[in-house]
């Protein structure tokens, strides 16, 4: 079974970043024999593909009539396959820069509540994350760093306590995955300090210092 699966992994990545690249442009047909000719799989994998996509909104199928892409402005803007597709694509910036606003724009009042809410479970994933990006600094091993930093922030955004911010973790981790961040401790250990310390205010302006050490989520110059 796992060469189908991984096939079908194949084809949904390929299609996928064709669909974002424009090389498969909006309103263009996707014939299953022809894409299985192309991709030496069976009818199942290929339309078992299409349905991924499907579900990320970035073609539709109707019977009678076939399967069509869509315009981006009908993809699924957080699912982190597209948010990977659409940074290594050729609008890599525009997308870097949205994700960034994006950050901005959640993490420091996520902060400022979860200061307020003060969630055990999640402050406790917040100081278990914290220090592992230590120790992965301390190794200077950086895809440790990377992962570990993402539980901090995924956790920060649960430790909001509202159950809609939470589910923006998933376009935040795909934005550090896409980007990442430098293993810098002290700004982290910052927000982790004031967010344990009940400290709303100050959570919020270091969940903003910490961003703007970043060099794309850096606030414009006056």
């Amino acid at each position: 079974m796992g060469a189908p699966r991984n096939l079908h992994a194949r084809i949904v990545d390929e299609l996928g970043r064709l669909i974002v690249e424009g090389v498969l442009g909006d309103g263009q047909p996707l014939v299953p024999e022809e894409l299985g000719r192309r991709f030496a799989a069976s009818r199942t994998v290929v339309r078992e593909a299409l349905r991924v996509l499907e579900s990320k909104g970035m073609v539709t199928a109707r019977p009678r009539v076939g399967t069509w892409t869509l315009p981006p402005d009908a993809w699924d803007a957080i699912d982190p396959d597209v948010i990977a597709w659409r940074v290594n694509g050729p609008d890599r910036p525009r997308h870097l820069r949205e994700l960034a606003e994006l950050r901005l724009a959640i993490e420091p009042q996520a902060a400022r509540m979860a200061a307020q809410h003060r969630r055990p479970d999640e402050l406790s994933a917040m100081a278990a994350a914290y220090e592992l990006m230590a120790d992965a600094v301390e190794r200077a091993d950086a895809e440790a760093f990377r992962e570990a930093d993402s539980r901090f922030h995924a956790a920060l955004i649960r430790a909001s306590g509202n159950a809609l911010i939470a589910q923006l973790q998933v376009p935040v981790v795909a934005a550090l995955r896409a980007h990442g961040e430098p293993p810098e401790l002290v700004a982290h250990s910052r927000v982790l300090t004031l967010v344990l310390a009940k400290n709303a205010d100050g959570a919020e302006s270091a969940a903003r210092r910490l961003l703007e050490t970043v060099a794309p989520y850096r606030s414009p110059a006056p």
